[in-house]
């Protein structure tokens, strides 16, 4: 008798595995109900949940449709795509991409708006003045805005915000109201 419930704990506990295995837990999370550009600012229409597996939620992403709202998108996001804070512009965004929890975005607007077409996010830049002063080194791409179907890449409005520390946040913007500012890629 002991030996007959021991083979049955046995295969009980092997069938609890296996239906744990084929049915892992899983929460709701926000994902883009369709492509969102650069710049956006997030509706209801633009945004959906869906069942993900517990073990695959990336870091900072959104369980309720209300936590993204209203927020702007800092680079492209794919319809199906998770939305995550790093994703979205927030003040913790600046020290998200650098590691550096006093640093500040800067907006800037490049001497040559061609730069525009080459820069992402993600991509490190330094930024230099016209006497070719260093302003800020490895700043990072929070937002690049791709130009509006139907414009000319030099008619780009909107500027490119970076992320870099402090100090060199008050550089640039300070520098950037009187004189041009160059983007070296890295």
């Amino acid at each position: 008798m002991r030996r007959l419930i021991a083979v049955a704990l046995v295969i009980a506990a092997i069938a609890s595995a296996v239906v744990s295995q084929h049915n892992p837990t899983s929460v709701p999370l926000v994902v883009a109900a369709i492509d969102l550009r650069p710049g956006s600012v997030i509706t209801h229409d633009d945004i959906t949940t869906k069942s993900v597996v517990v073990d695959t939620v990336p870091p900072g992403a959104f369980s309720a449709v209300d936590q993204a709202v209203g927020q702007r998108v800092t680079g492209a996001i794919r319809s199906g795509e998770i939305l995550t804070a790093s994703r979205l512009l927030t003040s913790h965004l600046p020290a998200a991409l650098t590691g550096n929890p006093d640093a500040r975005l800067v907006p800037v607007r490049p001497a040559d708006e061609s730069v525009l077409q080459l820069v992402r996010q993600g991509d490190l830049v330094d930024v230099v003045d016209a006497e070719s002063t260093v302003l800020a080194r490895a700043a990072v791409v929070a937002v690049a805005p791709l130009p509006e179907p139907g414009r000319s890449p030099t008619s780009v409005s909107a500027p490119i915000l970076l992320a870099m520390d402090r100090q060199s946040a008050q550089n640039v913007a300070a520098t950037g109201l009187g004189t041009a500012l160059a983007l070296v890629l890295h």
